[in-house]
């Protein structure tokens, strides 16, 4: 047990630990004068410098300190530990659309660090979601003694701001976190509110939200919820940060994760575009079966298929950089490890898409009435004639749900009780009698019209089981003012065709004979993504929805061709 008192009077604490350290609480200045809490656990009677395991994170609370990394102080590190500005016991506001802070926050604190007479010179840095971004701004930063990273279901874009690809937005995340962010910075982490269970995410506008919630109106949630006004903006800023990166990263995420698709993109841009030869040779990406806090269906995957086999090479990664920067720390192991879904088992690859993919083109096919299952739609490999276009109504007052309504994890879950609905066309494939192999990014491109200035589009791959469960693989969204230029707003002339593309973001799916494949399309994805009132008013500001019909062609002169990457 150690007990101490900091200078600062931050807080007086008697803390039990599974290994005995010396703690040391420091508020650590910032160039703009606010004060970050900081806690410093040591090896017990350190008395020579050693290598930090750095963390920080918005989630630390005032009622308690929390638990050093057992195996840093074991392995001979300091554990540094920082709670991000606003939260914790560290002061100013917590902002995160203010994208520049936590960069500059770290760079501050490596500059504290630096006149430490513990700091041995040489840092990595570990933790998941809000903390794996923290971890892609230090390393934007470019701070030498930052050797390793290991983000884990980390965003690039999306703890900064509610904008997607496609144009709409992370819709029940933003009000869900970032509400939730207020009230455990102002008011502790007790009774922070049911959101949802208050009817919160079908109140309008959606600006006002804060508001229906109960409180005031917030400078940073409306500031993170307005990053929708702009996509392209939002979406792009990350891109020129890896330019900067020095450090190699060991990246980890998840199939069901919401960040899957920055996960990817992540290593992509760093074996691209890093700084050092390191940072491009050495990086590592590791996704599995996994949501957001993992493993989340060990019926379909397996109680084992965990996090443990990749924490322990998360841990080797780091340990073998902090040893020697100059030598790949996983030298023996291929740059990519994903998880088949579908065989359910480990493959590897030296890159992402692995080599050997190729597109192949499905096509959408039916007499005029795919609505439902009970529909005639179809998905094969034959190019259309002529065929009668499928209509449906998109009606934003009653939405189409993703996982029944639920705005959490979402897991595997089966499609079927949305693709039992009229407002969802429903084109499925043959059953397949030998295997076909996906590994890479999903597009849907397809030609259609709407009777409103504005709609959305939202297109769900699936996995048919033999027993009959449609099973979630992935999805995308096209907003159909931002089909051209997610920078350009461009509403619809009502009734006038147009040519989408929608990006359902990456898979690795095999599916195995007597399974078939299943595309739904509808208007919405509710409450992850927003409800398109189909208006084209302003966004955010809609205080009525409106119903529109959707007409969607797949003839000859427009074919809706769903673009698969089959590995050979």
């Amino acid at each position: 047990m150690s007990q101490t008192q900091d200078i600062y009077n931050v807080t007086e604490h008697s803390t039990p630990f599974d290994i005995s350290c010396t703690v040391r609480h420091v508020m650590v200045p910032m160039r703009d004068g606010v004060r970050l809490h900081t806690a410093v656990y040591c090896p017990p009677d350190l008395r020579k410098k050693a290598p930090v395991l750095l963390f920080r994170t918005p989630y630390t609370r005032q009622e308690y300190n929390e638990l050093p990394d057992a195996s840093a102080l074991k392995s001979g590190w300091v554990y540094v530990l920082q709670a991000c500005r606003g939260t914790g016991w560290s002061e100013g506001v917590f902002d995160p659309a203010e994208r520049e802070q936590e960069k500059k926050d770290t760079e501050d604190l490596f500059v504290w660090m630096r006149k430490q007479s513990w700091f041995g010179g040489r840092c990595v840095m570990f933790g998941a979601s809000y903390s794996g971004w923290t971890q892609w701004c230090a390393a934007a930063s470019g701070v030498p003694e930052l050797v390793g990273v290991s983000p884990r279901v980390a965003p690039l874009y999306s703890c900064t701001g509610s904008a997607l690809p496609g144009g709409s937005f992370r819709f029940s995340f933003t009000l869900s976190w970032m509400l939730a962010m207020h009230h455990r910075t102002t008011y502790g982490y007790a009774s922070v509110p049911d959101f949802e269970g208050k009817g919160l995410l079908k109140m309008l506008p959606v600006i006002d939200a804060d508001r229906n919630a109960g409180y005031p109106e917030l400078v940073p949630f409306r500031k993170f919820l307005k990053k929708a006004l702009q996509p392209g903006t939002h979406l792009s800023q990350h891109a020129s940060d890896f330019d900067a990166m020095r450090a190699p990263a060991f990246i980890a995420g998840g199939w069901f994760d919401g960040f899957k698709a920055e996960t990817i993109e992540s290593f992509q841009r760093m074996r691209k575009q890093a700084a050092s030869a390191a940072a491009r040779s050495f990086t590592r990406l590791t996704i599995g079966p996994w949501g957001h806090a993992g493993l989340l269906n060990p019926d379909l995957f397996g109680p084992r298929c965990d996090y443990r086999d990749m924490e322990k090479r998360r841990t080797r990664f780091l340990s073998n950089l902090l040893k020697n920067p100059e030598k790949d720390p996983l030298s023996a192991e291929p740059r990519v490890r994903y998880y088949s879904l579908g065989i359910n088992q480990w493959k590897s690859s030296d890159c992402w898409p692995p080599k050997g993919v190729r597109s192949v083109r499905y096509y959408l096919h039916s007499g005029g009435n795919a609505n439902s299952l009970n529909g005639d739609g179809v998905l094969n490999r034959r190019k259309p004639g002529r065929e009668l276009p499928d209509t449906y109504v998109s009606n934003p007052a009653d939405p189409v749900l993703c996982n029944n309504g639920r705005h959490a994890e979402q897991g595997c879950y089966d499609r079927i009780p949305m693709q039992k609905r009229d407002d969802v066309l429903v084109y499925t494939s043959p059953v397949f009698d030998k295997p076909l192999v996906l590994a890479g990014e999903v597009r849907l491109a397809f030609s259609a019209s709407a009777s409103t200035p504005d709609t959305d589009f939202v297109a769900v791959l699936s996995d048919v089981f033999p027993d009959g469960r449609a099973m979630f693989l992935t999805m995308g969204v096209i907003r159909a003012r931002f089909r051209n230029s997610m920078d350009r707003e461009e509403l619809l002339k009502p009734g006038k065709v147009c040519r989408f593309e929608i990006d359902l973001s990456h898979i690795a799916q095999t599916f195995m004979p007597g399974h078939a494949m299943r595309l739904d399309i509808a208007g919405q994805y509710f409450p992850a993504l927003d409800r398109n009132a189909n208006t084209g008013g302003p966004i955010l500001q809609d205080r009525e929805l409106k119903t529109s019909i959707h007409t969607i062609l797949h003839d000859a002169e427009h074919p809706a061709e769903l673009i698969l990457p089959v590995l050979a």
